[in-house]
């Protein structure tokens, strides 16, 4: 190398010599790179090939099995009285009340007095009446004599066939005064009865409204007291517009309060409203109930279980055992100790069951804990398999720290 760099070299030789020197250097440059790009290739492949970590969990399971589901629809409202069962009693004439009989959960039966008015305006009234029916009876009387009379006269020919005729409506007009006066005289007897006040049904008293020695209208904006009768009611619950096309007159339901909570009321379905509510989008149901004791009070709330429709035979999972993320539903089956996530169709959902239309068979087995976070498979380890790995075996010694 020295004799190659040395004086005594000509320069065209020197020049040659380093454009060799360079050009091998710069193969051997790429060489190096070629061989750094193709380690960090198959280094980068070999990364890429590696599988993902599974992780390593511990989580209950339950088998996949079949049940028998009831699509239920749950409404609620307040308890009120049947139609015309339900009646507000007030007086039909006016006057000061004398006597109320009855007050709030009294039993009363149909035709039975609840409060009495004062009867002697009444009674005056009614006599008035009648000494007019009798002076009525008197003018007619005296009409019909009248035009006996003038009847005899005019056939002598000494009364005018005009005298006739006025006696004729002398004794119409009497008429019609008596006729008159009979139905004041009906009215005012009326009103002496009506003077007592009476329940148009049989039923419990709802409410007290006035007291003695109030006066009333006699109309129904003062009532006395309000009667229903208790030993069936309604309970009017909205029935969302979803729900109509399955919802029939007819179908089963039963009640309950927290009343009583460990209490059920069998009913079912009277009437379905054919109108929806724009503000609510449900329409108004009645469900007939039957009320034994009574038990059901008017303005109770309660809350009715309408049977829509019965799957027999579902296959069913627990529903701590249903994902749901952007995918859709999905669950992990557990083959070994590796549990795969599966997507699954769900139908009827229900707090102890899920109703399971596509994905799973009956017999396999699902994770119950622990399913949110996973990835598409998990290592599964039983409940304590950790704790007690960590346990000395029997006749090993523990380790000291």
């Amino acid at each position: 190398m020295a004799l190659l760099f040395g004086k005594n070299v000509p320069r065209r030789t020197r020049g040659t010599r380093r454009a060799i020197f360079f050009s091998g250097c710069s193969a051997l440059s790429a060489w190096i790179v070629v061989a750094a790009i193709a380690c960090g290739g198959k280094a980068g492949e070999e990364k890429e090939a590696e599988p993902a970590e599974v992780p390593t969990i511990v989580a209950d399971t339950a088998p996949v099995g079949r049940k028998t589901l009831v699509d239920e629809l749950v409404v609620r409202g307040p308890i009120t009285a049947v139609p015309n069962e339900d009646v507000k009693v007030s007086a039909l004439v006016p006057g000061r009340v004398n006597a109320v009989t009855v007050a709030e959960g009294d039993s009363v039966r149909e035709g039975q007095v609840i409060a009495q008015l004062e009867r002697q305006p009444l009674e005056d009234q009614r006599r008035q009446a009648t000494a007019a029916v009798d002076q009525a009876k008197a003018q007619v009387e005296n009409g019909r004599l009248a035009l006996q009379r003038n009847q005899q006269l005019f056939e002598r020919g000494i009364a005018a066939g005009k005298d006739v005729e006025d006696a004729k409506k002398d004794v119409a007009s009497a008429q019609a005064a008596l006729d008159t006066a009979n139905a004041a005289l009906s009215t005012a007897a009326r009103n002496v009865e009506r003077a007592a006040v009476r329940s148009p049904i049989s039923g419990q008293v709802v409410k007290r409204m006035v007291s003695v020695g109030e006066q009333v209208d006699g109309t129904a904006a003062q009532p006395i007291a309000q009667i229903a009768n208790l030993d069936r009611v309604e309970l009017a619950a909205n029935v969302p517009a979803d729900y109509l096309s399955r919802v029939k007159v007819g179908l089963a339901a039963t009640l309950k309060s927290d009343a009583y909570a460990d209490r059920t009321f069998p009913g079912s379905i009277l009437a379905i409203a054919p109108a929806v509510d724009p503000a609510t989008n449900a329409a108004l149901a009645r469900i007939r109930v039957s009320n034994p004791g009574h038990a059901l009070k008017v303005g109770m709330f309660a809350e009715a279980h309408v049977a829509v429709a019965e799957h027999a035979n579902a296959l069913v999972v627990p529903p701590s055992a249903i994902v749901r993320d952007q995918e859709g539903a999905a669950a992990y089956v557990l083959t070994g100790d590796i549990a795969q996530r599966t997507a699954v169709k769900v139908g009827l959902e229900q707090p102890d069951a899920v109703e399971i239309l596509d994905g799973l068979a009956e017999g396999q087995t699902v994770l119950t804990s622990n399913v949110y976070g996973l990835g598409e498979k998990a290592k599964v380890t039983k409940p304590g398999a950790e704790e007690k790995s960590d346990k000395p075996e029997k006749g090993e010694k523990p380790e000291k720290p």
